[in-house]
């Protein structure tokens, strides 16, 4: 040491001498706690252990403060002299012997040693234990939070006693250095008051909800930094780690005692644990600083962890049982629910065996008498019925298979005739959505021994599964034998299923997601009926599919053997018709007849004479039987409709009509209802042509999302008659406002003739009378034919042939030349093929006149003005061009804006949307300043 000096670092010697019986011979231990930062031990002036090594100099000198001990006996004169050297140059902390040297007998502190190891590695296992169990459990489990924090909090807890506690265990094992000493026990200790935080609810606390987060990086930014420091660094560090603890552990105490207090009897598992905590952090306090050296303690943070755990089990055992409570529960209400559809759909077979029957005999009775129509829709009803009967029995089915006591009577039957008789009732659907079902089941096909409604069932259910989720493509059904069995097998070519959808496919309904799949309908107990009923067969029902490649059904039955085959001429006086293989026989016998489904996959018109009073409406849904249904509510003799199966069938037909509205589903495949509505407001205004959706939602976000989209309007499913129709009358007036506005606004345009030019023609006239006869019987003449051409007054609603347009325009520019003289230079350029157009009547004398009047002769010199007529393969591009006075760009966005206080510009924005109306797009106008204006459309 420096005399005169108190510092901590330097080196120094502790002697002591110790008098003995000398007469007893007994072996003496000695055990050394802690030396800063480095010593040695002399008995009686020889060297018997060390920890690091003891030298002068800083540069000779090695750190090292591990406990260790040593065995000796005393001289001849019963004197033990024992020295400890010391030495510390890199702990600014009180250095020397800081813990009381335990001496004694060897047997004493042998047994003081082993118990005091013993307890820190009791201790260590236990919390080692509850970090390890805690860690899979929240792996295992819910991944609560806090059980990933508990672990974090015990296994904090294990490092920082076998780091730095008494034994220092683990350098024992693995001796990491003075350093990573340092920094491992103070991170370690920094992260566990953070768990030991996060193992309750102390964002409840309302002012620490708000400081929590500056905490939290104070806390891990500490610990981070932590791992970076020097030992003297880490030392100067010991306040903040100090108040992020004690704000922790503050903090823990409040969120604890405010839960207990609550409710103290639930939670004094809770109150012990903190108590057992509170008592192992003051027994710390006094330890550290009163440098006594004692066996380990670890008993009261062994309860404490305890406790803390078993209130883990405690929450843990209580929610199983509140699971086991809840599963029960969900067990009975869908034993419930499957009763209650089993007896609904028993209430609902007797009125639906009424409507068929009484159908039935309507149409057989009275067909010759029934209009076409009338024919085709009883039909429709006829068939759903059929199909509704079947998904009743689903419903039914249900129950009984639960119960096991299913109905089977079995015995033998043809697969041919029974896959037939299913097709006519699915090919309706089929041919609608362009779907090809081939049977390719032969007709010699050996019988099977089976229910027979029931195999009726399980084809049923296949198919129409396969063409629900097929929009176009080829559904076939095929059949093999092998090993006495009999293979039915279902293909498609749809949208497939993945692997999840594969797992859960035969589950009580399960369906494929609607909103990825934009398909609806069904209570997804088909195919899982369909299994049940394989399997009460006998046979197996197995599927392979990939996405968005299709499916593969594959079921078997047992073959019936030679007695099925001897009977094989009876099997062929069996018809395949729909009446005898599509119902299972019920309480109330329904006599039906195959009805043939007219197909409707094309676009279909009521076929009666085009009336333009009439509303135009198309009309896009997936599923037929909903065509039909607003076929049937929409008459014919009011409403003029065409229907297509899909969006991309309805853009297809698009550009064919100018429709006066478009009904259309939301969910349908391929192309929803709401992209189909945004593709048509890229083109068409609200009022030019508006949307009304059909959806079965009527959640606000479903119906915000269609107005977002673009709609007018929308009408719930099912559909009430007075309801749509009131609908359709408002948003087709609305159009017939618009159209005819338009109309009104083109009529004017036509009668319209500036006065100034009327008295500027008429002084030409007089002007050329005394100067050029000729040239004034010309003018006369192309001012007559202007005038005639302007008060034809014909359909401005239609097109006409170009050439009657350049007629008129011809006859303006002749006059306009005659005024004007050499200021105006008129260039024309056509292709000859031009002539077989047709366009709106003056679509193109506006634009010359605008050009003239508002850019040529806006200049003094005047200028020139091309009109060129452009043919392609597909369209042809008319387009007027100047080198006038040109536009800036705010005339250029305001020049096509309709506003209510504008008295002029009704030419361009009239012509420009009756272009869009016919041809899809109207003027396009390119302009500079001061260079010139070119307006073109394009002709499709």
């Amino acid at each position: 040491m420096h005399a005169g000096e108190s510092t901590p670092y330097g080196f120094a010697s502790y002697r002591l001498r110790l008098n003995v019986n000398p007469e007893k011979d007994i072996n003496y231990s000695i055990r050394v706690p802690s030396v800063r930062t480095s010593s040695e031990l002399y008995i009686n002036g020889r060297l018997l252990a060390k920890s690091g090594r003891v030298a002068k100099t800083k540069d000779d000198y090695i750190a090292k403060n591990l406990p260790y001990s040593t065995t000796f006996t005393a001289d001849e004169n019963g004197v033990i002299e024992l020295v400890i050297q010391a030495a510390n140059y890199v702990d600014s902390r009180n250095s020397g012997i800081i813990r009381s040297i335990k001496f004694g007998s060897e047997e004493a502190i042998t047994k003081d040693m082993k118990i005091s190891v013993s307890m820190q590695l009791l201790a260590a296992i236990i919390f080692l234990m509850h970090s390890v169990y805690a860690f899979i459990l929240f792996l295992l489990g819910n991944k609560e939070k806090k059980l990933l924090y508990f672990s974090l909090l015990t296994l904090c807890v294990t490092l920082t006693s076998l780091l730095s506690n008494d034994e220092k265990l683990f350098h024992q094992l693995f001796y990491i250095g003075y350093r990573w000493d340092f920094r491992l026990s103070n991170a370690a200790f920094i992260i566990g008051c953070y768990a030991l935080l996060q193992c309750t609810n102390h964002r409840e606390l309302p002012y620490w909800r708000r400081i929590y987060p500056v905490y939290t990086v104070m806390n891990l930014g500490t610990a981070g930094i932590t791992l970076l420091l020097a030992p003297y660094q880490v030392i100067m560090l010991f306040p903040v780690y100090i108040l992020l603890g004690g704000i922790a552990a503050v903090v823990t105490l409040i969120a604890i005692f405010k839960k207990v207090i609550a409710d103290i009897k639930s939670h004094l598992l809770l109150l012990f644990s903190i108590l057992a905590l509170i008592h192992h952090f003051l027994w710390s306090l006094i330890w550290r600083e009163s440098g006594l050296s004692v066996v380990h303690y670890p008993f009261d943070m062994i309860i404490s962890m305890g406790c803390l755990a078993s209130v883990w089990f405690k929450d843990y055992f209580k929610m199983h049982a509140n699971t086991k409570e809840i599963a029960a529960t969900l067990q009975r209400m869908n034993d419930h629910k499957d009763q209650f559809l089993a007896n609904t759909s028993h209430e609902f077979k007797n009125p639906l065996h009424s409507i068929l029957n009484l159908s039935q005999s309507i149409l057989k009775r009275e067909r010759h008498l029934l209009q076409e129509r009338s024919i085709k829709e009883l039909e429709t009803v006829l068939s759903v019925g059929r199909r509704l009967t079947l998904i009743l029995n689903d419903l039914i089915d249900v129950m009984s298979l639960r119960e096991g006591n299913p109905r089977l009577q079995q015995k033998d039957i043809w697969i041919q005739p029974i896959v037939t008789g299913v097709l006519d009732m699915l090919q309706f659907n089929a041919e609608v959505k362009s779907v090809k079902i081939t049977n390719q089941i032969p007709e010699d096909f050996p019988s099977v021994i089976a229910d027979e409604n029931r195999v009726i069932q399980i084809v049923f259910n296949l198919l129409h599964n396969a063409v629900k989720y097929t929009n176009e493509g080829v559904i076939s059904i095929q059949a093999y034998t092998r090993e006495g069995r009999a293979y039915i097998v279902i293909t498609d070519t749809g949208i497939g299923m993945d692997e999840d959808m594969l797992k859960r496919l035969f589950r009580p309904y399960e369906q494929a997601s609607t909103s990825e799949t934009m398909i609806e309908g069904g209570f997804g107990l088909g195919l899982s009926i369909s299994k049940q009923l394989v399997e009460l067969h006998g046979g197996t029902l197995e599927v392979s599919s990939v996405l968005g490649e299709g499916s593969k059904f594959t079921f078997s039955l047992k073959l019936a053997g030679l007695r099925a085959e001897e009977e094989n001429d009876f099997s062929n006086s069996f018809e395949p018709l729909a009446s005898q293989s599509m119902l299972i026989q019920e309480e109330v016998a329904v006599s039906l007849e195959k009805a043939e489904i007219p197909p409707a996959a094309k676009p279909t018109t009521t076929p009666i004479e085009m009336n333009r009073d009439r509303p135009l409406i198309l009309i896009v849904d997936d599923d037929p039987v909903n065509l039909q249904v607003l076929e049937a509510i929409l008459p014919s003799d009011e409403y003029e409709i065409t229907m297509v199966t899909s969006g991309k069938e309805a853009l297809a037909v698009l550009d064919a009509k100018e429709w006066d509205l478009i009904i259309s589903d939301i969910m349908m495949p391929q192309m929803s209802g709401y992209e189909l509505t945004r593709i048509i407001r890229e083109r068409f205004t609200l009022t030019e042509l508006p949307v009304l959706l059909l959806t079965a939602r009527s959640q606000p976000k479903d119906i915000q999302s269609g107005f977002l989209a673009g709609a007018n309007d929308y009408v719930t499913k099912p559909v009430e008659p007075l309801e749509i129709k009131s609908r359709i009358e408002a948003l087709t007036t609305v159009k017939q406002i618009v159209r005819e506005q338009l109309r009104l606004e083109a009529a004017w345009l036509q009668a319209q003739i500036q006065p100034h030019f009327l008295f500027n023609a008429l002084n030409a006239v007089t002007a050329l009378s005394d100067i050029n006869l000729d040239k004034m019987r010309d003018l006369l003449n192309e001012f007559s034919n202007f005038l005639r051409n302007k008060f034809s007054f014909q359909n401005m609603d239609g097109l006409v042939p170009i050439e009657e347009e350049l007629s008129l325009v011809r006859s303006y520019l002749y006059i306009e030349k005659v005024r004007f003289e050499e200021r105006l230079q008129v260039v024309w350029e056509t292709d000859d093929d031009y002539k077989e157009l047709k366009i709106p009547f003056l679509s193109i004398q506006p634009l010359v006149e605008n050009a003239i009047r508002h850019g040529i002769m806006k200049r003094a010199r005047g200028g020139k003005i091309i009109i060129r007529i452009s043919v392609y393969e597909t369209h042809a591009e008319i387009t007027v061009e100047d080198d006038g006075i040109g536009m800036d760009e705010v005339q250029l966005r305001r020049i096509l804006e309709r506003k209510a206080d504008r008295s002029s510009g009704v030419g361009l924005i009239n012509t420009d949307q009756r272009l869009k109306r016919h041809f899809g797009t109207g003027i396009h106008i390119i302009s500079t300043l001061g260079t010139g204006t070119k307006v073109y459309f394009v002709v499709k």
